[in-house]
C-alpha cells in the first residue's frame, strides 16, 4: 500500500471517529454517523474522498467486509441452531423468500422481464450484516430477538449468495453463455468458496491446538481472513462466502474462539469504521433521480416481504411477542453484499446490470439511512437494549 493510500486510510478512520462521536451526542446509531461523514466527504458532496481513492483502498473495504462476515458466520453455531430448532431456519426461509416473492412479483408487473425479476428478487433476500452487528454491539443488546436476528441474518446471507448464484447461472444460460463456462463459474462460486473457507477454518482450529496465547490466535484469524480474501480474488470469486464459512467453521470447531472474540472486536473497529465511512462515500446521491417506478417498488416490496414472512413464520412457530412483532423491522438494512451482487451482474451483462445497479444503489441510500434507526427501535421495543444512551 502506497504512502498516499495509508494517509487516506488514516484520515478516513479519524473522520469516522468524529462522525461516531457526533452521532452518539445526537442520540443516533454510530454506524449512521460513520456513513454520514463518508457521504459528506465523498464524491457526491465535498469530494475530499475521491472515486480514485475508493478504488485504491479496496483491500481495506474487502478486509472489513470479510471481518463482518466472519463475525456473522461465527453466529452460526450448530449446537445453538439445533437448540433453537427448525423454527429459526423456517423463519429465515420465510422472511428471505417473502422478500423474493414480493420483489419478483412487483418487477414482473412493472417490466414484464422475468430475468430482471429473479435477479432483483435474489438480491433482495440479504440483510446488511455489518449494520446489524454494529447496532447490536453499540447498545449491548441481549435477548430472544437479538439471538434470532443474528441467526436469521447469517442464514439469509448464505441463502442470498447461493440462490443468487443459481439464478444468475440460469440467466446467463438464457442469454446464450456456454454451458461449460456457466457451470464452472457456479462451481467456483459455491463449491470452491466453501472448500477454501472450510480449509482455512480447519487450519485455524488445528493451529489453535499448538498455542496457548490469545494474541497469537488473533493474528492467525486475521491472517487466515487475508489469505482467504486474497485467494478468492486471485481465482475470480467473491470472498463473501469464503469469510462467512471461515467464521462458521472456526466457531464450531475452535475451543478458544469465544475467548478471542473480545480481542478481535478491538482489532476490528478501525476496519469497521473505515468500511462504513467508505460505504457512505460510495453512495451516489444522483442515483436517486433514476430511482423510477421500479426502484420505488423495490423499496416497498422488500421490507414488506421481510415483515410479512418473518411475522407469519414467527407466529407459526410460537415465538415470543418481542420476536414476532419486531424481527421484520430489524431486517431492513442492505448494503455491501447487495452492491457486490449487483456489480457481479454488471461485469458480464452490462445492460441489465445497469438497471439493477441503479435500483440497488438508490435503495441502499434509503435503507442505510433509516435501517440502523429501525434496528435500534426493534431492539428497544423488545426491551433488549442494555446500554443507556
Amino acid at each position: 500500500m502506497r504512502v498516499d493510500e495509508l494517509l487516506s486510510v488514516g484520515g478516513i478512520i479519524l473522520i469516522g471517529l468524529i462522525g461516531g462521536k457526533l452521532s452518539h451526542r445526537f442520540k443516533i446509531p454510530r454506524v449512521t454517523g460513520y456513513m454520514l461523514v463518508g457521504l459528506l466527504f465523498g464524491p457526491s458532496v465535498l469530494g475530499l474522498i475521491s472515486s480514485e481513492t475508493l478504488r485504491d483502498i479496496r483491500m481495506v473495504n474487502d478486509l472489513a467486509l470479510g471481518m463482518i462476515l466472519f463475525a456473522i458466520g461465527g453466529e452460526i453455531e450448530w449446537s445453538h441452531i439445533r437448540a433453537m430448532g427448525r423454527r429459526i431456519i423456517f423463519i429465515a426461509l420465510a422472511e428471505s423468500f417473502g422478500a423474493f416473492v414480493l420483489v419478483f412479483s412487483a418487477t414482473v408487473l412493472i417490466t414484464n422481464d422475468f430475468g430482471l425479476a429473479i435477479l432483483l428478487g435474489s438480491i433482495s433476500m440479504a440483510t446488511a450484516p455489518g449494520v446489524t452487528l454494529l447496532v447490536i454491539r453499540e447498545y449491548s443488546s441481549r435477548g430472544p430477538l437479538t439471538e434470532s436476528l443474528l441467526a436469521v441474518v447469517a442464514i439469509n446471507n448464505v441463502l442470498s449468495l447461493v440462490v443468487f448464484r443459481f439464478f444468475f447461472s440460469f440467466y446467463s444460460l438464457a442469454q446464450g453463455d456456454p454451458v461449460s463456462t456457466v457451470a464452472f463459474d457456479l462451481f467456483k462460486e459455491l463449491i470452491i468458496s466453501v472448500t477454501i473457507g472450510a480449509a482455512i477454518g480447519g487450519v485455524i482450529t488445528l493451529w489453535e491446538k499448538k498455542i496457548d496465547d490469545l494474541s497469537e490466535l488473533l493474528l492467525v484469524i486475521v491472517g487466515g481472513l487475508i489469505v482467504g480474501i486474497g485467494l478468492a480474488r486471485s481465482i475470480g470469486i467473491s470472498p463473501l462466502l469464503v469469510c462467512l464459512i471461515i467464521g462458521a467453521v472456526t466457531n464450531n470447531l475452535s475451543v478458544m474462539h469465544k475467548l478471542v472474540y473480545p480481542e478481535l472486536r478491538q482489532t476490528e473497529m478501525p476496519f469497521y469504521i473505515a468500511f462504513f465511512v467508505l460505504s457512505g462515500a460510495s453512495l451516489e446521491l444522483h442515483m436517486m433521480s433514476s430511482l423510477g417506478l421500479l426502484g420505488v417498488a423495490y423499496l416497498v416490496a422488500r421490507p414488506l416481504g421481510k415483515f410479512i414472512g418473518s411475522y407469519f413464520a414467527a407466529s407459526r412457530t410460537q415465538e415470543p411477542p418481542q420476536v414476532t412483532k419486531n424481527l421484520g423491522m430489524a431486517l431492513l438494512p442492505q448494503a455491501g453484499v447487495a452492491i457486490g451482487l449487483a456489480y457481479t451482474i454488471s461485469q458480464t451483462h452490462p445492460d441489465i446490470g445497469q438497471v439493477i445497479t441503479a435500483v440497488i444503489l438508490s435503495s441502499v441510500i434509503v435503507y442505510e439511512g433509516i435501517g440502523p434507526f429501525l434496528t435500534r427501535l426493534a431492539l428497544a421495543r423488545a426491551n433488549e437494549i442494555h446500554l443507556q444512551e
